[in-house]
């Protein structure tokens, strides 16, 4: 059930004037003709602006080609939060507020940081978790200026980007692209490695584990690492899938199947594990759907499908591929290890946390990656962990009332996501496109827009 509030007070109403004995009376004219020219700027004043949201999802790729990723999604978030104060009258769907509550506590637990560098890593962390947020209540609230197919176009926008971005890594592995903000960034941050592949974006991750062959190439890009690629792919494929039955046009629909099925090729170069649980998570979900709603023809469909897929990738040599990766990258036994330490970490500061990852030297390898769970547990403590978990919860029971097939493939993107999180870690791309969806879910709920 999705709960709303009210954040701002109300606004003066128009009331009827009463007479002395106290019954309603009609207003003068005058006064009837003054309401006639203020209701239309109040009904304006009531509008937000969709541009905010927009210029975010479908100037993504304009965006990752200057090296504004890390800098532009903050300024529209505070242009989005400062049309939402001006406006008014913002409603909160309930999950909403458990979100307010993490990023809270996400502030608290910057009080375990011990080094002054330490700001940075806990930094971009709460802007990402805070922007996520505001862009979430933006859409919410802002049924008259964005419908859903706006907001799944521009969704749109970025699956293409990744998967163009994709077989530029698969062709160009090497190539490096110098963004206009690498020649203004100082030299002593692109020493940074993070700071260097946001500014100087690589296309694909070349890993060469000792004894393979043959080095790997993962692309990557918009993203500096393979595994965000892959995330990304998993929470946008079924974004995709909603928007294929929403359009009308038979020759959209043959275009987006065509481009689907390119997008394999680059999907399969990440050879990412979680990327193929994830989907395959979200699949079966709908799968369920279909079957508690009595949709026979979809289930076969469903089940055709899936049986196809599974066929396909153990004939196409995908699958030994991908576990032929294990022989010289033990990521599986490395990723145990360093969960027991990030385990047993936290246990000795189960509150707050430590506010940001910390190198483990004997794994060579920061707790608190790997994964966002881990991320959450060891930087904001359990607390942190739960009030996410709790906002999951929330997010999944709420928008679990969609009725439609296009409906059910975005309602499995949080589905999928309380899962894929445990070894998977959210940028603020995957962020956004977690809530993005998730509100697509509850606002059709609450306004009947098909879903």
């Amino acid at each position: 059930m999705v709960s709303s509030s009210v954040l701002s007070p109300p606004g003066a109403s128009p009331v009827a004037l009463k007479d002395s004995a106290g019954s309603a009376s009609t207003p003068p004219s005058g006064i009837l003709r003054a309401r006639a020219r203020i209701r239309p700027m109040s009904t304006a004043q009531k509008k937000l602006p969709a541009w905010p949201l927009l210029a975010l999802l479908y100037g993504f790729p304009a965006l990752w080609a200057l090296g504004l990723l890390q800098i532009a999604p903050l300024v529209l978030a505070a242009i989005m939060l400062f049309y939402l104060i001006i406006r008014g009258n913002v409603r909160v769907p309930g999950s909403l507020w458990v979100w307010g509550a993490f990023c809270v506590w996400v502030v608290v637990a910057a009080l375990a940081l011990t080094r002054s560098t330490d700001i940075i890593g806990w930094g971009l962390r709460f802007v990402n978790i805070l922007s996520a947020g505001i862009y979430a209540l933006y859409y919410y609230n802002a049924r008259s200026s964005i419908s859903v197919n706006r907001l799944l176009g521009g969704l749109a926008t970025l699956w293409v980007t990744l998967i163009v971005l994709g077989y530029g890594g698969v062709l160009f592995p090497e190539f490096r692209l110098r963004t206009p903000m690498s020649f203004i960034m100082p030299s002593g941050f692109m020493q940074n490695p993070l700071v260097r592949d946001y500014m100087l974006p690589p296309l694909a991750e070349v890993q060469r584990p000792w004894g393979a062959p043959e080095a790997y190439i993962r692309p990557s890009a918009p993203f500096p690492y393979a595994n965000s690629w892959g995330l990304a792919y998993t929470l946008l494929t079924p974004v995709m899938l909603a928007c294929l039955l929403r359009l009308r046009s038979i020759w959209l629909r043959i275009a987006l199947l065509i481009g689907m099925a390119l997008s394999t090729v680059p999907a399969i170069a990440t050879s990412n594990r979680g990327m193929f649980i994830g989907l395959g998570i979200s699949a079966a979900y709908v799968l369920l759907r279909q079957f508690l709603a009595a949709n026979w023809r979809a289930v076969g469909m469903g089940v055709a499908a899936i049986a196809a897929v599974v066929v396909a990738l153990f004939a196409s040599g995908t699958v030994d591929n991908i576990l032929g990766r294990q022989d010289y990258s033990d990521s599986t036994g490395g990723r145990a290890a360093l969960y027991r330490a990030t385990w047993n970490a936290t246990l000795e500061s189960p509150i707050i946390g430590y506010g940001t990852p910390r190198m483990e030297p004997s794994i060579g390898v920061s707790m608190g990656t790997q994964g966002y769970l881990w991320t959450l547990m060891f930087c904001f403590g359990f607390v942190g962990l739960a009030l996410f978990a709790l906002f999951m919860v929330c997010t999944v029971a709420s928008g679990a009332r969609v009725k439609t097939a296009s409906g059910y493939w975005l309602h499995s993107v949080p589905v999928a996501c309380c899962i894929v999180f445990i070894f998977y870690s959210f940028d603020i791309a995957q962020l956004t496109i977690l809530m993005l969806a998730s509100m697509a879910c509850m606002r059709s709920i609450r306004d009947g827009e098909g879903l």
